[in-house]
């Protein structure tokens, strides 16, 4: 943690854009200790915090756009592309599609703390033909929860980052999945609220 730290503080914002970007355009870079380490300098008065939660949400967010749009003109070819890296490659694909259909717009809220989803599902949105109103307000909420989550941690840590980073991040991922799994609990039952019992058989 302490090297990512480092790392920021010599290359600023700049790197906190070109790394978000970047992670969640697929490559094996970790967003959430940067998140972490961004947070942290912010409470070491290093940083703002509304700078680091605007840019991380930006380069995020124009990454899964992409990642979108790509997945709505070039269809179910992009999901094979992202799943030969894996090592059960019509598995993943299988698995991926299995995951978007079942949970649909709500897995954009939770694609962020499940790891290769995350990449996965913006294209996963195109190939579905997701509106495109819908990916923004979705997949958006998704974006600045993670990022405000793991920054506002780190802003409260502060210097205690290095010493707790491992735990920080375990508790983060718990959180975060706690949270947006009451959030599409309470969603779900807005959308299709609760039925009352049959009525018996010759009652009426």
């Amino acid at each position: 943690m302490n090297t990512i730290i480092q790392f920021i503080l010599l290359h600023g914002y700049a790197l906190l854009f070109s790394w978000s970007f970047l992670a969640q355009f697929g490559l094996p870079l970790p967003a959430a200790p940067l998140f972490l380490a961004a947070g942290a300098l912010a409470g070491m008065e290093e940083f703002h915090l509304t700078a680091i939660l605007g840019i991380g949400v930006l380069a995020t967010f124009l990454s899964d756009f992409i990642w979108y749009e790509i997945g709505r003109s070039r269809g179910g070819r992009v999901l094979s592309f992202l799943c030969r890296i894996s090592l059960d490659p019509d598995s993943c694909v299988q698995s991926s599609k299995r995951f978007f259909s079942r949970h649909g717009t709500l897995s954009l809220l939770v694609s962020k703390f499940i790891p290769g989803m995350n990449t996965m599902a913006p294209p996963l949105a195109g190939i579905f033909r997701m509106r495109r109103s819908k990916f923004f307000l979705f997949n958006g909420v998704g974006t600045v929860f993670f990022v405000g989550l793991f920054s506002g941690i780190g802003y409260l840590f502060g210097e205690k980052i290095e010493q707790y980073s491992e735990r920080i991040l375990r508790a983060g991922g718990w959180i975060g999945g706690i949270l947006l799994g009451l959030l599409i609990a309470f969603i779900s039952g807005s959308i299709h609220p609760a039925r009352g019992p049959p009525p018996v058989p010759g009652t009426n």
